[in-house]
């Protein structure tokens, strides 16, 4: 059995085999053969056929194993009855790696994924690997392969060598990036399809990219995550590196569709549990592929948006105000320049038109030219809003307006000497065509749509640096007195105050006639609730009764507890629990899920009974380090409460980040142990932060 070669070995193969060439443009064989003709790596090229002696010109073997030199690189594109032969063939020859296009394994029914498996099993016992079945190949531009059936290889005249690595689970899409790439001009290093992930998967390739010298940026199109364990290693590997990491993902609708008996597993679910772990490590998410391949175009360019600060600037005053209104919506804003920018725009702008939106029409263009600025008014203009401190990206929306060409290259003058994002909108039609040249020819890409820029925009503009390492888990742990399974709220405290979480002061009786004597102990108004590992949602049933005062009271509100439990089918409670009650400012959720494959998660969120109805949460993988909590806080859209909101006092915010790493790690140290843990609600109330109300299962 010959030695596994390495992704890169594969990706730069000398000998490749086409088995199932054609000489017949109407198939797939023959149209990969004219592809691979027409882009000719630096080795040997052999059709296989069986009935052939050559095609297009090329001479033709009956088997992969009558190739006469080494074969690093097998493409499958044989009907398939006869994938196992030919993997059969690739064994006997000692073939690297097998790249099978065939479909008609795995991703068509349990039958199917019985075939596939023999497959690989077949492959791996003779040392061959094998890409897909069921993908469209693999480009290489820097090694000039061009080995996958996308019908837009005919179109190039030359491959597009450049920085953009991708690897993607969809084939289709993976040639529709090539095509729009040719359009805008962008260029890429490798692309390639993973299909089944059978063998080699996505991964694999992940990994290459975030190596590879002559990949700037990693793309990755999604679908679903194996080996999740790995994929984070490679999005911290890669942020260790400097290396920009952009991912769309299909089935973010998922989201929350594995509902649990907590909050947290409903609000902790597939797509926000992959948000928050991407996010984490700094990668880049957007929401189509094209907008994937244009925020790519622009990282590979060195640009990084250092604020959510828009300058919108347009030849046009209704195309501008347009912009404008649509930025809240995108998670953008319109900063205000500085006074000493709008010094530097006097020369170009009347004192009415110093300020964002930049409107082109009211440029000075008799303005004496500034020789550090190329492009007359219009570059100084550009140059001089960029540059502002509150800028963090530009989005220029071009119309119909005389000498376009000579906007565009002023633009691109400036764009390629600022280091922030100057996204291009291209509105003039067909008017706009010799702009667009400009711009495809300068790599630097445009947009059809003030949408799509600004789609874009936002997903450069809301990417979060790498968080820092988390804090020690020394001491957070689970007592060994606590049972597993649901815990009854009492339990809950207990895990709470074991990992140092405070909680409202509590007792717990055993009857009504005790539960008189804990209210006595706790003085005031008391909470009274009922204990039984057989009632999850307390308040859904009657179970609570607050603002309890008196002995009378106390027992009338026990006899009322005991009836509703009753009526929920719970003949007989654990006893009831007296706490004391608390006037909170803010109500939170905090909490940890065990996510299926990401591992533990921290959540915090508005809390209260709206919870599930506002989803105002956010996720971060445990542990965490106090300043990731603080981001948390601070990313919800309710942190105005937490802030002083019309006069309420401010909340300590450094108590509130303290409770969410404790609970990071008590998740971390608990391994798969803490199944899910609820604090609903988190009382802020003042500089006092206390649980009120847990809930917790334990594996």
């Amino acid at each position: 059995m010959s030695d596994y070669r390495s992704v890169r070995q594969i990706l730069h193969p000398n000998g490749v085999a086409i088995v199932g060439a054609s000489d017949s443009e109407e198939k797939w064989g023959g149209r990969l053969l004219r592809y691979m003709l027409k882009h000719r790596h630096p080795g040997e090229l052999y059709p296989v056929n069986a009935r052939a002696s050559s095609l297009m010109g090329v001479r033709a073997y009956a088997s992969v194993r009558d190739c006469p030199g080494p074969v690093d690189l097998a493409i499958l594109l044989v009907p398939r009855d006869r994938v196992r032969d030919a993997i059969e063939d690739c064994v006997a020859k000692q073939v690297a790696c097998a790249l099978c296009i065939t479909a008609g394994f795995a991703e068509t029914g349990p039958a199917g994924r019985a075939d596939e498996e023999d497959l690989v099993a077949l492959a791996r016992a003779g040392g061959v690997r094998l890409i897909g079945p069921n993908c469209m190949g693999l480009m290489n531009t820097h090694h000039n392969l061009a080995a996958t059936t996308g019908v837009v290889m005919g179109s190039l005249d030359r491959l597009p060598a450049g920085g953009i690595g991708l690897a993607s689970q969809s084939g289709a899409l993976m040639g529709a990036m090539i095509a729009r790439g040719a359009d805008i001009g962008a260029s890429f290093s490798s692309t390639v399809s993973v299909g089944n992930q059978s063998d080699l998967g996505l991964n694999d390739f992940f990994e290459y990219l975030v190596d590879d010298p002559r990949t700037d940026v990693v793309c990755l199109y999604m679908e679903g995550v194996k080996d999740a364990a790995r994929f984070t290693a490679l999005l911290a590997r890669a942020a260790a590196a400097g290396k920009p990491v952009c991912i769309a993902k299909s089935g973010r609708s998922e989201a929350g569709a594995r509902a649990a008996a907590s909050h947290t597993a409903s609000l902790a679910g597939a797509w926000p549990a992959f948000e928050a772990v991407c996010r984490h490590h700094g990668a880049y998410l957007f929401e189509t592929i094209y907008d994937l391949l244009q925020g790519a175009q622009l990282l590979q360019r060195g640009k990084r948006a250092s604020s959510r600060g828009a300058a919108v600037m347009s030849g046009s005053g209704g195309g501008g105000a347009l912009l404008v209104d649509a930025l809240q919506d995108n998670g953008l804003e319109m900063p205000t320049l500085s006074e000493r920018t709008q010094q530097a725009l006097a020369s170009v702008l009347p004192a009415t038109h110093r300020q964002l939106p930049l409107d082109f029409g009211m440029l000075n263009h008799l303005a004496p030219p500034d020789p550090a600025v190329e492009g007359g008014s219009v570059g100084i203009a550009l140059d001089r809003a960029m540059a502002d401190p509150a800028v963090g990206l530009g989005v220029l929306l071009l119309t119909t307006q005389p000498q376009q060409e000579r906007v565009a290259q002023a633009a691109l003058s400036v764009a390629q000497r600022c280091d922030k994002p100057l996204l291009f909108v291209q509105g003039a039609g067909n008017h706009g065509e010799p702009a667009r040249a400009l711009l495809r020819q300068a790599g630097h890409g445009y947009f059809d749509s003030p949408h799509d820029a600004l789609k874009v925009a936002q997903a450069l503009a809301q990417r979060e640096a790498p968080q820092p390492a988390a804090a020690s888990s020394d001491g957070a742990h689970v007592p060994d007195t606590l049972p597993r399974g649901f815990l009854t709220e009492p339990d809950a405290r207990r895990l709470l105050e074991a990992n140092g979480i405070p909680t409202t002061a509590w007792r717990l009786a055993a009857d009504a006639r005790l539960a008189v004597q804990a209210a006595r102990e706790l003085g005031g108004p008391v909470a009274i609730k009922a204990v039984s590992p057989k009632i999850v949602h307390k308040s859904d049933v009657g179970a609570v009764r607050l603002g309890v005062r008196g002995d009378d009271a106390v027992l009338a509100a026990c006899d009322a507890i005991a009836t509703a439990a009753a009526a929920a089918g719970v003949a007989e409670l654990e006893g009831f629990l007296v706490t004391e009650m608390v006037r909170a400012d803010t109500e939170l959720i905090a909490g940890i899920q065990l996510d299926p494959d990401f591992g533990p998660l921290v959540m915090v969120g508005a809390g209260g009974v709206l919870v599930e109805l506002m989803r105002d949460v956010q996720l971060a993988p445990a542990p965490l380090s106090l300043d990731t909590a603080r981001g948390m806080l601070r990313k919800l859209r309710s942190f105005p409460l937490l802030a002083g909101y019309r006069g309420r006092p401010p909340a300590d915010l450094d108590a509130l980040a303290n409770v969410l790493v404790r609970l990071g790690q008590l998740a971390a140290a608990g391994g798969a142990r803490v199944r899910e843990l609820d604090i609903n609600p988190l009382f802020v109330a003042g500089d006092r932060v206390v649980a009120a109300d847990a809930r917790a299962t334990l594996g």
